[in-house]
Parts: C-alpha cells; sequence; structure tokens
C-alpha cells in the first residue's frame, strides 16, 4: 500500500513539473517576440537568454500600415538561445519555426501566427499563436497563446505597456491537458 501511494505522489508530482515546466518555457519564449526583453525570469528558464540576439529594428507602424515587410532573423550565440527567421505579417497567418537552446526539456518550437492591431491614437497590437508545439528529445507540449501591447508610435521604443494575454496548453507528451493561464512580461 505504501509502495501505491508513493507511486502514486510521484506520478503526480511529475505530471505537475512538466506542466510547470511547459508553461515557463512558452511564457519565454513569448519575450523575445515583445519589445524591450524582461528583467524578470521565470524559475527554471534561468539559462534561456534573447538579451544577446541581434536587434532588429521594425518600424511597427509601417508594418501596421502595410506599407513593409519585415523579417526577423535570430542565430545561436552567446547570450541568444534562438535561431531561425520570422516574417511577421499583419493581418495574414504566418509560421514561425525556432530552434531552441538552454530552455529546460525543449529544443524547437513551431506555430502559426497572426498580428493584428486596433489602429487608434495608440495602437493595440495583437499576437495570436495558434497550432504550437513545444518540442524536444523526450518532451512535446501542444499550446495556443494570445498576447497584447499598447503602442507609442512616438517612444523610441515603441511598446508603451504589456497588456497581457492568455496561455493554453491542450497537450503534454501525448496526454490531453487543458491549462489555462494568464501571463504578463515583465
Amino acid at each position: 500500500m505504501k509502495f501505491l501511494i508513493i507511486l502514486l505522489i510521484s506520478n503526480s508530482l511529475m505530471a505537475s513539473t512538466e506542466v510547470e515546466d511547459a508553461k515557463r518555457s512558452i511564457q519565454e519564449l513569448i519575450r523575445p517576440l515583445i519589445a524591450g526583453a524582461s528583467k524578470t525570469r521565470p524559475k527554471g528558464t534561468e539559462k534561456f537568454r534573447v538579451d544577446g540576439c541581434d536587434k532588429t529594428k521594425i518600424n511597427w507602424m509601417n508594418v501596421l500600415t502595410m506599407k513593409e515587410e519585415a523579417s526577423v532573423t535570430y542565430k545561436f550565440k552567446d547570450g541568444c538561445d534562438i535561431q531561425g527567421t520570422i516574417k511577421p505579417k499583419v493581418f495574414q497567418t504566418f509560421p514561425a519555426s525556432l530552434d531552441l537552446r538552454n530552455i529546460q526539456s525543449y529544443s524547437k518550437v513551431e506555430s502559426q501566427n497572426k498580428i493584428t492591431a486596433m489602429l487608434e491614437a495608440k495602437p493595440i497590437l495583437n499576437l495570436e499563436m495558434r497550432a504550437g508545439h513545444l518540442t524536444g528529445k523526450n518532451a512535446k507540449v501542444k499550446f495556443e497563446a494570445d498576447y497584447r501591447v499598447q503602442l507609442n508610435p512616438m517612444n523610441k521604443n515603441p511598446v508603451e505597456k504589456n497588456l497581457g494575454g492568455e496561455l493554453r496548453i491542450t497537450e503534454i507528451n501525448g496526454k490531453k491537458a487543458s491549462i489555462k493561464q494568464k501571463i504578463l512580461v515583465q
């Protein structure tokens, strides 16, 4: 009986660890997509860094008004633990496929993304991540996420305020999940 209780407790702790690992990792992956990287780090992602990634200056107002396209390329180097190219488009779905290192059990993230905007005096930029897959040698997480930021096109750093979003994990290592968590990049 003691063995059965220990087995049940260890399995529930392991499942909890997988869930927390997935949540922390996905939140950390959203950071590079939000201008002005965060100074706080979720526990377990301390080694994962994007502060050394090349900063691509994007004129988001021109992208939003469809006057120009943008392309962001990341390469592994000291302080940059993502690699790949993203070509964000507004009001159209675009793919993202990035190789990862130094982030928990994962080595790749893929998703279908869409950027929309509410054009006001201070526009609201919405990022929708759909059909997300965070994968590693022995780990796979399916997720969706939404995130919003308020822009101020007159500022040097156009992201005036992070409005937050929601992360939804639908599957972990082949097991269905229904996990929702509010997220806010500080």
